[in-house]
């Protein structure tokens, strides 16, 4: 039977993810908590077979749950390309435009997974940071550039719990 101190395996895949959760703060933008809810971008790649497609990932929700008023926008990469007809220069120019207009007077949150595996991740998110060296970069999966974003938070995961840490860390509980 269950003793006392027994952890439900939730808790204990939670309390890994907080473990493994890596923040680098960089210069006086670097700052957590966040100061007010933020607007999340979450860019979500295509998964494998092996990754069910209906997972959740990511740290919008959880983090919407921890600061009421948190927006959250999900992009896919053609979400990104498929602005190319409307004048835009390059890929991803009206995409971090709107991103940008979103994210007005509050923290900007940008979460990708894998993103050294994706350019069209790493190009948007080096735009938004270009216009927004304040913004937050929360990286899900394999961490690859840890310099990038005035806080940089590596869950080394994309489970439910590695969202979840990173959303605490954001709104201070962690």
């Amino acid at each position: 039977g269950a003793e006392p101190g027994d952890a439900v395996p939730g808790e204990i895949g939670l309390a890994a993810a907080r473990r493994a959760l890596r923040v680098t703060l960089r210069g006086p933008a670097g700052t957590l908590p966040l100061a007010a809810a933020p607007h999340v971008v979450e860019l979500a790649p295509e998964t494998n077979l092996a990754i069910d497609k209906g997972m959740p990932w990511g740290a919008g929700e959880p983090l919407g749950k921890l600061l009421p008023g948190t927006t959250v926008t999900r992009l896919r990469e053609e979400d990104v390309r498929a602005e190319d007809g409307r004048g835009a220069r390059e890929p991803g120019d009206g995409v971090a435009a709107a991103i940008l207009r979103q994210a007005a007077e509050r923290p900007l949150v940008v979460v990708v997974r894998d993103a050294h595996r994706h350019p069209w991740q790493t190009d948007l998110l080096e735009r938004l940071l270009a216009a927004r060296p304040d913004g937050v970069v929360v990286e899900m999966g394999l961490p690859g550039r840890t310099d990038l974003g005035a806080v940089h938070i590596a869950t080394h995961g994309a489970a439910r719990v590695c969202g979840q840490a990173a959303a605490e860390v954001l709104a201070g509980l962690g």
